[in-house]
């Protein structure tokens, strides 16, 4: 028995297979932009390439496909960092906090406690 014979189109390609592969990069494009740590304004792009290579007597072809996405990169981000000696080396590092500034609370000395503000008076 003969298969009804249907014209090729973009969304039939393949069993639908280029339509599938365009929609996972199109939700990968909208998952990029709801990143918080991406640019939301920044162009996000999307490639459908076809290749079609015809046989010697041009009765049949072979098609390629592929489709792909360029997403923004995250936002630059920003920290300070401390450049000092290492304790107990010679050694310059990068640190998250000045280590040659002496603790404000050393271990083991009282921490204050909260202080206490005296009462408004309030003349009548």
């Amino acid at each position: 028995m003969q298969q009804e014979a249907k014209e090729i189109n973009l969304d039939n390609l393949d069993g639908g297979g280029l339509m599938e592969l365009a929609s996972r990069e199109f939700h990968k494009i909208c998952d990029n932009i709801a990143d918080p740590n991406v640019r939301t304004e920044a162009t996000r792009k999307m490639v459908i390439s076809i290749e079609v290579k015809p046989d010697r007597k041009g009765q049949s072809a072979d098609i390629a496909y592929s489709v792909k996405s360029t997403l923004a990169g995250p936002d630059k981000a920003k920290t300070t960092a401390f450049i000092a000696m290492a304790p107990g080396s010679s050694d310059i590092s990068l640190f998250g906090v000045d280590v040659r500034q002496a603790d404000l609370f050393p271990e083991g000395e009282q921490q204050p406690g909260p202080v206490a503000m005296p009462s408004k008076v309030v003349n009548q």
